[in-house]
């Protein structure tokens, strides 16, 4: 358990650190993604970025009621240990957020970007780009297939770019929300006792 909150401190320490280095660059990267637009890439864009909210939630459902259908132990397994992941790493991205209360790049440069509307969260990490390497950590985790894995990291990629294109977040943004997506899953399947604490809670809880 030391190790664990060992390691949670560092992601911490890391991520607030990341946001820290925002300079020049960021905001004139963010520009460069952000401008010009159009109607249909607009539209593509927020529905990929809406799709960070869906598929990380259906994504355990799925596996869960698939694995009880097919009477699969793992396929149940891995629902509870891709759900454990997503809740673990969206509560680390929202207490960042609070502690580091970094603003959003439209609120430091008003009518520099183009914006739908505003959000009400802190800009630091992006939570739709966390999410959604969360999700597709555990797919990569779990499948171990070339054809799940591009597709879900493409996927991830995308929801990233949308959140800079939408003029949302910056790229350090972005880049913390990668670090926490990817890393909490990597933590909870190669750290053992991590591994097998959450194992443990997943099999008492669900009964795989």
């Amino acid at each position: 358990m030391f190790y664990f909150q060992k390691t949670i401190f560092t992601i911490l320490w890391l991520c607030t650190g990341i946001g820290s280095l925002a300079q020049n660059w960021d905001i004139n990267l963010l520009k460069k993604i952000n401008s010009p637009q159009t109607p249909n890439a607009t539209k593509f864009f927020k529905i990929t970025s809406n799709s960070a909210y869906v598929v990380p939630f259906a994504y355990p459902a799925f596996s869960f009621t698939f694995g009880k259908i097919k009477k699969s132990s793992p396929l149940v397994q891995e629902s509870f240990f891709s759900a454990s992941s997503l809740a673990t790493a969206c509560i680390l991205s929202y207490s960042i957020k609070l502690i580091g209360k970094r603003d959003r790049p439209y609120v430091t440069y008003p009518n520099e970007l183009i914006i739908d509307k505003p959000s009400k969260t802190y800009s630091f990490p992006s939570g739709h780009t966390t999410a959604a390497f969360c999700s597709a950590t555990s797919m990569a985790l779990y499948y171990h297939k070339w054809y799940v894995t591009i597709p879900a990291y493409a996927w991830a990629c995308t929801v990233a770019y949308s959140r800079m294109y939408l003029g949302k977040h910056y790229p350090t943004d972005v880049i913390g929300g990668m670090v926490l997506g990817i890393g909490i899953p990597m933590l909870f399947y190669y750290c053992t006792p991590v591994n097998r604490f959450v194992n443990g809670i997943g099999q008492s809880i669900l009964h795989y």
